[in-house]
């Protein structure tokens, strides 16, 4: 054994000796050399760099360059770092080292924290080296162009008497710090607790391993998110190509949300003054959204347990840094299943703006699932002050400007609002402001919507224009949808409500810079027809029988009268004023009488006023109703007035008009003061009129 025990001791003798003849190489190698040169090109690019330790050699485990107290900071602040680190160390490989050249093989970053801000002014502190290096390279530009041009003469090659080199096959950083303050929005983020570790970053080499780990803070967020990133990963030769082999990225709450991002392909360009080539795989795993948008510091409940719990998007990714397409694209919310594609084109130049589009294809979908639940409000009295009192909300008009898209959104079914809209497609063109609806289509209730419009937010207010129509749909539908009540309804006071199939067409414009605005300045003008639509709980032709039983002192027919009307093809055109609708020139039947007259809906103080006139063009109402025995009566309108609160309308509210009935008292009775009287007509006139008036008080309040 005892050769083992010499060979042991050769060993030891031979690497002290080694050591021996690198520390003695190494200390003739005085790497300070290079100190003022680094500083001075660092300070030609307007970065100020402070190395407070000297460069000095780290022997073990590595032999490494090694730089302790680096600070770097704009030139015209050299106080305010962008960038520290206590220790900087550069692991060279030992053969070139021999040879004077320093080819770096390992880099190791300890405690480097990274501070960016933006002052108030929007401007960022890294913006004066950014600034500084523009200047520098405009500086550059004009003396090479005020430099008369000299004649060259090739040097012969010599020996190179050393440099630097990376070949990097290792990176190591810890502790990492990169803090971001916007003083301007008020917000801050961070990312703390950096450890990054990565082997064989070699071009041309083999791939390697690349894991990143890291905590995000934010001011906005209630606790820390963790990010994990790891990738196998290859750089081609001449850095001109990453092929992802994949790379995940994963992202987890503090409450357990998890997000996961999976990416595989590739990134190259043929040179490197050519665009850079995309072929990439994307998966994104999402799970709960509503965790999710807990961590972010939102409140945000949808209405549904089963909503926002899980969303899946899969595409593959193609085209160059300057224009990328997902296609195809694969999005799942919640089982809602959405097909299609997307695209982005930058900016061509700099008059030109960037543009996006998106379209969809997807089954059924049920917004109300994702709305907020219906809060416990205040009382009816208590919300109408709150809106009153509420602030017009000023238009994004600038957000709304600068960009291009294009989106087109198909379904089968959509349920919205309480709505039920079957097939609705949606396609929009967005040009630097100018929003065109080119179609707004759906099944609704029966009937089909068809809609175009166009936005101009390209001025300092915003307008608007829309056109469109509504044709055979059920307008008790809509009426249900649109004023459903949970309440029970009381046993005098029945709800006032229509039925039948309906057509309607709209043209309307508005204008301003705020909502406010956009509702006082909306002038629309629709048109309404309908073949047969019923009213309830009105019944206009009992009405009218009640009227002429009193005039002609005839008994009322002895037979049900339902508690509804029905008019026959009504027609009739609204015009809306901001918050007034006026509804002009109203024409319907209901049997053999003819409905005219027009009114006025004030959608600000929720109450609508109609002045109609009912009048009968055959000898009875209808083939069972009452009789009409005097000619007078017929073709002859009768005023009826009817007017209340939207929530207080109800069996009663059409009544005789008190506003236009003296002038048909008057009438009536000159006319039968001259049959009777003849030349004494004035001195019966006040008799009669009391008597004759009384008459027409309370005919609709009676119930038989």
């Amino acid at each position: 054994m005892a050769w083992i025990k010499r060979g042991l001791i050769t060993l030891v003798v031979l690497f002290v000796l080694f050591a021996g003849i690198i520390a003695w190489f190494l200390s003739g190698l005085d790497a300070n050399q290079y100190k003022p040169r680094i500083v001075q090109l660092a300070a030609d690019q307007g970065i100020s760099l402070t190395l407070d330790g000297d460069i000095g050699w780290q022997i073990w485990p590595n032999i490494a360059l090694k730089l302790e107290g680096v600070k770097l900071a704009p030139l015209a602040l050299p106080n305010e770092s962008l960038l520290e680190a206590d220790k900087v160390a550069v692991g060279v490989a030992l053969m070139p080292l021999l040879n004077k050249r320093i080819e770096a093989k390992e880099v190791v970053l300890l405690g480097p924290q990274v501070a960016l801000s933006v002052d108030k002014n929007g401007k960022g502190n890294w913006e004066l080296i950014t600034d500084a290096m523009e200047a520098k390279a405009e500086q550059d530009a004009k003396t090479q162009r005020e430099t008369p041009p000299t004649l060259e003469v090739p040097k012969e090659e010599t020996a190179s008497s050393g440099g630097l080199e990376i070949a990097l096959e290792k990176l190591r950083l810890e502790d990492g710090v990169l803090k971001y303050t916007d003083h301007q929005a008020g917000t801050e983020y961070s990312i703390n607790q950096l450890q990054i570790n990565a082997d064989n970053l070699v071009p041309g080499g083999k791939p390697g391993d690349v894991r990143v780990q890291a905590e995000l803070a934010s001011s906005d967020f209630p606790a820390p998110l963790d990010l994990d990133i790891h990738s196998t990963l290859s750089i081609d030769e001449g850095l001109n190509g990453l092929r992802l082999q994949p790379a995940n990225i994963k992202l987890t709450s503090a409450d357990g949300a998890e997000a996961e991002i999976n990416l595989r392909g590739n990134v190259r360009r043929a040179k490197a003054d050519a665009p850079w080539q995309i072929q990439l795989n994307l998966n994104v795993d999402v799970a709960p959204i509503s965790g999710w948008l807990a961590a972010v510091g939102s409140d945000y409940k949808p209405q549904s347990s089963s909503a926002l719990k899980t969303l899946r998007i899969e595409s593959d990714i193609s085209g160059t840094d300057k224009q990328m397409t997902l296609e195809p694209l694969e999005l799942t919310l919640d089982g809602n299943k959405f097909t299609g594609g997307a695209s982005f084109q930058a900016a061509s130049n700099a008059k030109a703006v960037p543009s996006v589009a998106l379209s969809l294809k997807g089954g059924d979908l049920n917004v109300d699932d994702y709305l907020p639940p219906p809060a416990a409000g205040p009382q009816e009295d208590e919300l109408s002050a709150d809106v009153a009192a509420a602030q017009p909300v000023e238009l994004p008009l600038e957000s709304m400007r600068g960009f291009n898209a294009k989106l087109d959104l198909t379904l089968e079914k959509l349920h919205a609002l309480d709505f039920q809209i079957d097939k609705p497609e949606l396609a929009i063109d967005v040009n630097n402001g100018l929003y065109q609806l080119n179609k707004l289509a759906a099944g609704l209730y029966g009937g089909t919507l068809n809609s175009t419009g166009v936005f101009n937010a390209r001025g300092n207010s915003a307008r608007g224009e829309l056109s469109g129509g509504l044709t055979g749909v059920e307008i008790s539908k809509v009426q249900e949808a649109l004023f459903a009540s949970d309440e029970p309804e009381a046993a005098d006071k029945k709800k006032v409500t229509l039925s039948g199939k309906t057509d309607l067409t709209w043209v309307g414009q508005t204008s301003g810079a705020d909502t406010l605005a956009l509702q006082k300045n909306l002038r629309a003008a629709v048109q309404l027809n309908s073949k047969e639509l019923a009213l309830a709980p009105f019944n206009l032709e009992k009405g009218m029988c009640q009227l002429v039983s009193y005039a002609e002192k005839t008994a009322m027919p002895e037979k049900e009268w339902p508690a509804q009307t029905r008019l026959q093809d009504l027609r009739t055109s609204i015009n809306l004023d901001g918050d007034v609708a006026k509804v002009e020139g109203i024409n319907a039947g209901i049997e053999n009488i003819a409905l005219t007259g027009d009114g006025t809906v004030n959608l600000e103080q929720q109450e609508f006023d109609f002045a109609l006139g009912l009048a009968l063009v055959g000898e009875k109402t209808s083939g069972d109703g009452c009789s009409v025995q005097n000619s007078r009566w017929r073709n002859r309108p009768l005023p009826l007035r009817c007017n209340a609160r939207f929530d207080e309308a109800g069996a009663t509210t059409c009544k005789p008009d008190s506003r236009r009935i003296d002038d048909l008292i008057r009438d009536e009775l000159k006319y039968q003061a001259e049959k009777k009287y003849g030349d004494k007509v004035e001195e019966k006139t006040e008799d009669l009129k009391d008597k004759l008036k009384d008459k027409f008080k309370g005919i609709f309040n009676r119930g038989d």
